[in-house]
């Protein structure tokens, strides 16, 4: 075939597929990152005794995940949550059989990180396997809760957010907000 047996139209889709091939190309050679930004203020304290205890209450998340190519969806779920606050400063979230660790302050702020597959039964299936597939981390810690600790309450927020890229593209992003509210 010669270049003058191919019209415009077949030489715009022939540019078209090159282009194509080559940003897969690119993608392929190319490894994913994750950012989160998600580090705790909070300090773990050695005389926690005021705070100690056992707190029952419910946790509150709202996540966004928004896919390049795949939209963008909310879910809202509640999930019964048991804060255990022991005496030198150690904070265990429990939601289900997951237990995420965290830290308590001699002053009662407390806070814990989680990862995606910590928050798995709080997020969406669909979009976590469609943020596993986009390359984003599973274990990087995507989220915080952070609060004070008035007995006989507990209070804490929820934020975070994890941003996928490949290529130095945005591929996804996850958004986190909610709260935490327990007593004991």
């Amino acid at each position: 075939m010669k270049k003058s047996d191919l019209s415009s139209a077949d030489w715009l889709r022939l540019l078209r597929v090159a282009v194509v091939l080559a940003i897969a190309g690119l993608g392929s050679g190319c490894s994913s990152s994750s950012s989160s930004g998600v580090e705790l203020t909070v300090r773990r304290g050695d005389a926690t005794g005021d705070y100690a205890g056992t707190y029952i209450g419910t946790l509150t998340l709202h996540s966004t995940a928004d896919l390049a190519g795949g939209g963008s969806g909310t879910d809202d779920r509640t999930e019964a949550a048991v804060v255990e606050v022991s005496r030198d400063g150690l904070v265990q979230l429990k939601i289900d059989t997951l237990t995420i660790l965290g830290v308590v302050s001699n002053s009662g702020e407390w806070g814990v990180q989680a990862s995606i597959n910590d928050f798995e039964a709080m997020i969406n299936a669909t979009y976590i396997d469609r943020l596993d597939d986009a390359g984003c981390s599973m274990t990087d810690k995507v989220a915080k809760i952070e609060g004070q600790i008035s007995p006989p309450d507990i209070a804490g927020e929820v934020s975070g957010q994890l941003i996928c890229r490949r290529a130095g593209i945005t591929l996804a992003t996850l958004t986190t907000s909610g709260q935490l509210r327990a007593s004991r």
